[in-house]
């Protein structure tokens, strides 16, 4: 039986490595410039765009049926006599 060795790699195996590694950090590089002209466009938008189209208005109160009213019953028989209550158009002071 004939065993052979053959040395793999070399030259070749190491440009392609560099290629690789060329072509990755060109990728990465291209992210990088994409992400902040993203950035710089919004930032440019946010500094054009007047405030009220940023903030949203804070929402009105809840309407009426929805809150609550306190009260308190009064008994007219129980506090005083109707005949002594005065009104504001009479003389009595």
């Amino acid at each position: 039986m004939l065993i052979t060795y053959r040395r793999t790699g070399g030259v070749f195996a190491l440009l392609a490595l560099a290629a690789v590694a060329l072509a990755a950090t060109a990728l990465a590089a291209a992210v990088v410039i994409g992400v902040v002209a993203i950035a710089a466009t919004l930032f440019l938008v946010r500094a054009v765009l007047p405030a009220s189209w940023r903030h949203s208005t804070v929402p009105p109160p809840t309407p009426w049926p929805y809150q609550t009213i306190d009260a308190t019953v009064v008994d007219p028989t129980g506090s005083s006599d109707e005949r002594d209550l005065l009104r504001l158009d009479s003389d009595k002071g």
